[in-house]
């Protein structure tokens, strides 16, 4: 099955006591939107973590199954599936191959906010695009590739009183160690430029159908967008 040590194995108590502690779920209204209608689907999350997703779509009408590298997140989102059971399956897998979930056997797969904490792109869009129905759809999320790039920052204009964004060493893809990342998340991100990520998409028989940009509410990213949303099909 590979390797799968995951960055996020030591940080999985801080990160399940910071992100959805209580089991609530994903909320966010731009992700249920490019999700759709989900009910009585069957739904795959990739790399699932502590089951954040997994219970937005269970909660949505799918049929749930949640895969990650990290057993210790897989615990915490065991423990809040039996305390509040919604019928959501984890399983323990490489998100690079997916080998526990079988070929064609889901309508949609989602991944959030993981596809640049894993280190090889190919592998796992390809994974994804097999384990889907053709016609099957893809809705992932990552940090946004142009504005978090591995030199990011922002400006004051003293002028103005307005925030810039600022991005630099964009074409530089691979890992690098992000020092103003949110402390529960690993040190080590993997950058892609957005051709990158469409080029990999389509590769893999993804056509990309929708992409989203939503405006930030903190200074800096107001300008310019955080977060890159987007919703891919599967060729019939």
């Amino acid at each position: 099955m590979g390797n799968l040590t995951s960055a996020y194995e030591e940080l999985a108590d801080i990160y399940h006591a910071t992100v959805d502690p209580d089991g609530a779920g994903l909320s966010d209204p731009v992700f249920d939107e490019l999700v759709g209608d989900v009910a009585g689907q069957r739904v795959a999350a990739v790399a699932c973590g502590q089951g954040r997703d997994a219970r937005r779509l269970a909660d949505l009408g799918a049929r749930v199954v949640g895969i990650d590298a990290s057993e210790s997140l897989l615990a915490h989102a065991r423990e809040l599936e039996r305390q509040v059971p919604r019928g959501i399956d984890y399983l323990h897998g490489d998100a690079h191959d997916l080998r526990p979930l079988a070929d064609g056997d889901f309508d949609g797969v989602v991944c959030y906010m993981a596809l640049m904490d894993i280190p090889e792109l190919e592998p796992t869009i390809r994974s994804v695009a097999r384990i889907l129905k053709p016609g099957g759809w893809f809705v992932a999320v990552i940090t946004h590739p142009c504005y978090k790039s591995p030199a990011h920052g922002e400006l004051i204009d003293h002028v103005e009183g307005t925030y810039r964004r600022i991005s630099g060493r964009y074409f530089e893809e691979g890992p690098h160690h992000t020092v103003t990342r949110w402390e529960i998340l690993p040190r080590v991100s993997y950058h892609r430029t957005l051709s990158t990520y469409v080029n990999t998409l389509v590769a893999a028989g993804l056509q990309v159908v929708r992409l989203a940009e939503p405006i930030g509410d903190k200074p800096g990213w107001k300008e310019a967008a955080g977060v890159l949303y987007f919703r891919c099909l599967l060729a019939e």
